[in-house]
C-alpha cells in the first residue's frame, strides 16, 4: 500500500478504504505496522485515523439495533460528531459493512494520539508455517490454531458478545454457557469472523479454513449457523448438522455435503493428514497454507491427479511418500521447494 495516497484522506475517505477497513477489522502484524508508520510520517492524520477507528470498533463492539428509529438515533449522534457532510458519507458506507458492524453505538472520540496506541487494543495470536499453537480464551473456549494463522479478539474479551477473526485454519471446542437454545443472551453467542462468513454458536466443536479463495468449516459435534452480509445482496443463513461440510467461496455458501468421518477434520492438530479422494494439487496445498512449502509442477495437469481412498499418515515425510507412491510421481524436495515431475 502507498501512504502518499493517505497524506490529504479525511475521517470518511478512511471509512470507505477497504484496506483501511480490512486492517481495523482483520488486523495482522504487517498492516498493524503500515498504519503504525502512517500515523508517524503524517502526525496531522493522527486524529482522522483514531476517529474512523473508532468509529469501526464501536460499531463492532455493540449489539445489532433492527429498529429503524433507533438506528436513526445513532447517526444523528454520530452526525454530533463528526458533522453532517461526514455522516453521510459514513451512511453510505455503512450499507456495505457487514450487519454485524451495523450497530447501535455512540461514536466515543478517541482525540489526537497515537493511532498505533489504540491499534493495540485488539489481542492478536499468531502461528509461523508449521507451528500449531493452543490459544485458551477466558470462557472456557479452546482454540487450536494451525500453521501461518492469526486469532484476535479484543482486550476485555468475553464481557459482551464473544467475537473472534480468524484468518488460517483453527479448531474450536466452544464453551457451552447458555441453558436455553431459544433465548440466547448477548454474552452468551460465540462468532467467529472470517472474510465475510459469520460463523454463531451455542458449544459445540467445529473446524474453520480460511485460506485465500475460500472459507471450509465443517461441524464435528453440536449445531452452529452461517450468515453472509454482503454488499447488495439479502443476508443469507443455513445451519449445520453434526457432519456437515460446506465451502464458502465468490460470496456464496455452497450445499453441504456429508462426511463420513468428520472427526478427521482435526488431524491436522496432532500433526497428522487426513485426505479422502484427494486431488494432488489439493494435497499440497494443504502444505502451502500451512507449512509454506513452494510448489513446482513440471506438468500442470499432475497437480489434477486423484487418489482414491484414504490417506491417514503422520508426518510431511511419510505424506510425501505416500502420495508418490500411489501416484506413481517424483516429488524432489529441496527444503521447502517441491518440484512435481
Amino acid at each position: 500500500m502507498d501512504f502518499a495516497k493517505y497524506a490529504a484522506y479525511r475521517v470518511t475517505d478512511f471509512l470507505a478504504d477497504d484496506d483501511f477497513i480490512d486492517g481495523v477489522l482483520q488486523p495482522t502484524a504487517q498492516t498493524a505496522l503500515f498504519w503504525s508508520r502512517l500515523a508517524e510520517r503524517y502526525p496531522a492524520q493522527q486524529a482522522n485515523l483514531a476517529q474512523a477507528a473508532a468509529i469501526l470498533r464501536s460499531y463492532r463492539q455493540q449489539d445489532t439495533f433492527a429498529d429503524a428509529t433507533i438506528q436513526d438515533e445513532l447517526w444523528q449522534r454520530i452526525a454530533a460528531e463528526v458533522g453532517p457532510a461526514m455522516l453521510v458519507a459514513a451512511r453510505l458506507r455503512a450499507r456495505r459493512w457487514p450487519t454485524v458492524l451495523r450497530v447501535a453505538a455512540a461514536v466515543i472520540p478517541l482525540g489526537v494520539g497515537s493511532f498505533a496506541f489504540w491499534y493495540s487494543q485488539d489481542q492478536q495470536v499468531r502461528t509461523a508455517y508449521g507451528e500449531i499453537k493452543t490459544v485458551d480464551l477466558a470462557d472456557g473456549t479452546q482454540v487450536v490454531l494451525n500453521g501461518n494463522s492469526s486469532l484476535t479478539y479484543q482486550r476485555g474479551w468475553g464481557h459482551r458478545t464473544r467475537q473472534v477473526w480468524l484468518r488460517g485454519e483453527g479448531f474450536f471446542r466452544v464453551a457451552h454457557l447458555n441453558q436455553d437454545t431459544a433465548q440466547v443472551q448477548p454474552g452468551e453467542r460465540f462468532v467467529v469472523h472470517c472474510r465475510g462468513l459469520n460463523v454463531e454458536v451455542l458449544g459445540t466443536t467445529f473446524n474453520v479454513n480460511d485460506r485465500p479463495g475460500k472459507v471450509n468449516v465443517g461441524l464435528v459435534t453440536g449445531k452452529i449457523r452461517l450468515t453472509t452480509a454482503l454488499p447488495n445482496q439479502p443476508p443469507t443463513a443455513l445451519t449445520l448438522a453434526p457432519g456437515d461440510y460446506v465451502e464458502y467461496a465468490a460470496r456464496r455458501i455452497s450445499a453441504p455435503r456429508r462426511l463420513a468421518h468428520p472427526e478427521h477434520l482435526t488431524t491436522w492438530s496432532r500433526r497428522q493428514f487426513s485426505f479422502t479422494n484427494a486431488r494432488l494439487g489439493d494435497i499440497l496445498k494443504t502444505l502451502q497454507d500451512a507449512y509454506g512449502y513452494q510448489v513446482t509442477y513440471a506438468h500442470p495437469e499432475a497437480a489434477n491427479l486423484q487418489i482414491e481412498g484414504e490417506i491417514n499418515v503422520a508426518g510431511v515425510a511419510e505424506l510425501l511418500e505416500t502420495v508418490s507412491a500411489s501416484l506413481h510421481v517424483r516429488i524432489a524436495q529441496q527444503g521447502h521447494h517441491l518440484v512435481v515431475n
